[in-house]
């Protein structure tokens, strides 16, 4: 704790000096005798030792959250003696934003008094919250000097991405055998009707088409379609991005991955994610909850660092990237060894569609208008229109998507062309 004078007690010092300077070039004693005991009165109230005995706690609301919400945080101040003014002030990183109260706040504390100071903070961007110091000044009764301190209040928030709702997916053109909510072309135990036969000795009682057995005088069976779940694996580019926080193009590639993880999972498929940003990090497929969570963790931790490694796919182990996946590669298409592992990946035979979040409109509004700005876009937009036409070219479909618009939206067209897949 250091303790220092306040502007009032340098002022008074100030005062108290020329007096006793005056006093003595003048042989005026009335001076000497008003300043000296100003002086010792100051350097007593110096000497004081500020209150030791008070304690801070910090309390959130909520533990998680997502982007967008709010969450109340609580100071609570208490005192073992006596606290004239204690002023307590908490920085907040760029991701909260204070929306009601104020993080900064004076009490005066008596004896064994507890204090509760509370304001609420948004949400503004996904990633992991610490808010751990707390810096203090504590006044003297006449203020004359103050006392800095920090006080450690741990508290911790994490911030999940808002997934986005999502009614139609890309569909995969490989299933698995496990049972899902995809509808096999190949027949057995389901729930969508496929094809009528002839009852054989062996068929179940309840699968007997009474409408076709009354008019052809014979019993017939309904044969159903098997339904199946399929694996789903994001492969998200944290090379590079652009635009300004929280509205870059990794952020919006954060949310969709979450809005599709959700979505997929939801199916009862098996979702994986593969962060390719230099050396790979990847969560195995799986189903379930847990695994929801999984993935969310994983996604709070994505963000783009330097690197001079670059990861080569075919290093990625079959059980995180199973042959018959539906890759779907999120990516702003800034970096070219992106799009080359995306190619490679097309070239050995998955099942592969690229979601690129636009970077233009992002970066527009990051940046003031002007024509050169306006130049410049257009002219990106028409590289990335190349570079689209490109991987066509190559067999590989690429849905480009505004992030201010819906990602739905951008799914839709390609949802209504993509072929019933296959029985797997």
């Amino acid at each position: 704790m250091t303790t220092r004078l306040t502007p009032l007690a340098l002022t008074l010092v100030t005062l108290a000096a020329w007096g006793l300077v005056l006093g003595v070039f003048s042989g005026r004693p009335e001076l000497v005798v008003t300043a000296v005991p100003l002086l010792f009165g100051l350097l007593r109230r110096v000497e004081a030792n500020a209150p030791r005995d008070w304690r801070v706690a910090r309390s959130l609301s909520v533990d998680r959250a997502l982007e967008g919400d709010r969450v109340v945080v609580t100071v609570t101040v208490s005192a073992g003696t006596s606290v004239p003014l204690v002023e307590l002030f908490e920085p907040l990183p760029p991701s909260l934003r204070v929306v009601s109260g104020s993080n900064r706040g004076f009490f005066t504390l008596v004896r064994g008094q507890d204090v509760q100071w509370k304001y609420e903070v948004e949400c503004r961007r996904r990633g992991r919250v610490s808010l751990g110091t707390l810096h203090a000044r504590l006044w003297d009764r006449a203020g004359l000097h103050v006392a800095g301190t920090s006080v450690q209040a741990p508290g911790h928030l994490r911030v999940y991405p808002r997934p986005l709702p999502l009614r139609r997916l890309p569909r995969p053109r490989r299933t698995q055998a496990s049972v899902g909510n995809y509808v096999s072309s190949s027949l057995g135990e389901g729930l969508e009707p496929g094809d009528i036969r002839e009852f054989v000795p062996g068929d179940r009682i309840r699968h007997v088409n009474w409408r076709a057995s009354l008019r052809f005088r014979r019993l017939f069976v309904t044969q159903y379609h098997k339904e199946r779940n399929a694996d789903v694996v994001l492969m998200l580019d944290t090379l590079a991005e652009a635009g300004a926080p929280p509205a870059t193009t990794l952020d919006a590639s954060i949310q969709a991955a979450a809005s599709l993880a959700g979505a997929y999972l939801a199916r009862k498929d098996r979702v994986g994610l593969i962060e390719y940003g230099g050396p790979f990090r990847w969560v195995r497929p799986g189903s379930g909850r847990a695994q929801h969570e999984r993935l969310l963790e994983a996604l709070l931790r994505a963000d783009v660092v330097f690197s001079y490694v670059r990861g080569n796919v075919a290093l990625v182990p079959r059980r995180v990237l199973p042959p018959q996946a539906l890759v779907i590669a999120i990516s702003p298409l800034l970096d070219a060894h992106f799009e080359k592992a995306v190619v490679d990946l097309a070239a050995r035979g998955f099942d592969l569609v690229i979601l690129s979040p636009s970077p233009i409109p992002l970066v527009q509004d990051a940046t003031r208008p002007s024509r050169s700005v306006d130049l410049a876009c257009r002219l990106w937009a028409l590289d990335r229109q190349a570079r689209s036409a490109a991987l066509h070219r190559l067999g590989l479909t690429v849905l480009d998507w505004d992030p201010r618009e819906s990602l739905e939206a951008a799914l839709a067209g390609f949802t209504r062309s993509r072929r019933r897949s296959v029985a797997g």
